[in-house]
């Protein structure tokens, strides 16, 4: 085997999703596979780790039958590095394969890093049928991953395979009602991966509002009352607005009158900080009829 014999010809990573309460988790596991060497000579690969462009250090190695690896307890809103080498039975090593990276998108990152990779709204479309809307800073595919809160996020949407920086997916046959947890997973055209920060909505028995009809905004979410105050926009004249907890205890609320606009700034009614977890923004209108229940993330 020739020295400067690349280990693979591609290499690429997935992220593995992993059981268990999600919005707490501060590590993910990333899994890596390449192409096989298409040296006879080959005994085993080694796989090299890295922050930034340089080699790294060599983290673990595998068989030449293993064509994959998986990286445990890597940090949140930190980009990786992965390179692969062969080596052969003269102990020869051959060249890197091409890097990759991946960062997932912790939950408390500073909104600039949000803006890799995020969930921009979610729609409701159809009876237990959502159109998600995420995008990313460069040109990238990709699709949404989502599940039910506190549960593995085992189901995918279809894959957006025209590389742009705004993409929408559609998912359905969601459970009702039902909280789901939801993140996009993005790929560059060099395989390197940015997932996106856990998003949450409900899926109700009710009836989707008409498109015309204005929609509730809230924005940052996920939220981090310690990098300011959170925004709540198109609010009905006149309404209201109240946060519960997850448990259904109201914590907060705040009666809407003449503006449409207002700020929170993650306090209860005491003026003590909410805890971490998810919880409910119901709204109401004039006539005390509700007519918007989001779920949110709330991360110190």
């Amino acid at each position: 085997m020739s020295k400067t014999t690349k280990a693979a010809s591609l290499i690429f990573l997935i992220i593995v999703i992993c059981s268990g309460q999600l919005l707490a988790q501060e590590t993910t596991d990333y899994l890596i596979r390449w192409a096989p060497s298409p040296e006879p000579d080959v005994v085993e690969y080694i796989i090299y780790r890295s922050l930034d462009l340089s080699p790294g250090e060599a983290i673990d190695s595998v068989a030449v039958s293993v064509t994959s690896y998986l990286d445990t307890d890597i940090a949140k809103s930190v980009k990786y590095y992965y390179r692969v080498i062969a080596k052969n039975d003269a102990g020869e090593r051959s060249g890197y394969s091409n890097p990759v990276s991946g960062i997932t998108i912790a939950q408390d990152a500073d909104p600039q890093t949000h803006n890799l990779c995020r969930i921009e709204d979610i729609i409701t479309i159809g009876s237990g049928a959502y159109e998600i809307d995420w995008s990313t800073v460069g040109s990238t595919i990709g699709f949404i991953q989502y599940g039910l809160s506190n549960e593995a996020l085992d189901s995918i949407s279809s894959w957006d395979e025209n590389y742009a920086m705004a993409h929408s997916s559609t998912i359905d046959d969601l459970l009702m009602p039902s909280t789901y947890y939801v993140r996009a997973i993005s790929y560059d055209g060099d395989n390197n991966m940015i997932v996106s920060a856990l998003d949450t909505f409900s899926v109700t028995n009710e009836e989707p509002n008409p498109p015309a009809a204005p929609q509730l905004s809230i924005y940052p979410v996920p939220y981090n009352p310690g990098m300011g105050r959170m925004f709540l926009n198109n609010l009905p004249e006149g309404g209201s607005v109240t946060v519960y907890s997850e448990s259904g205890q109201e914590v907060w609320r705040h009666d809407v009158g003449t503006e449409t606009s207002i700020t929170w700034d993650g306090t209860n009614t005491q003026g003590n900080p909410v805890m971490s977890g998810v919880y409910y923004v119901l709204v109401r209108d004039s006539a005390s009829s509700v007519v918007d229940r989001r779920p949110v993330m709330i991360v110190h």
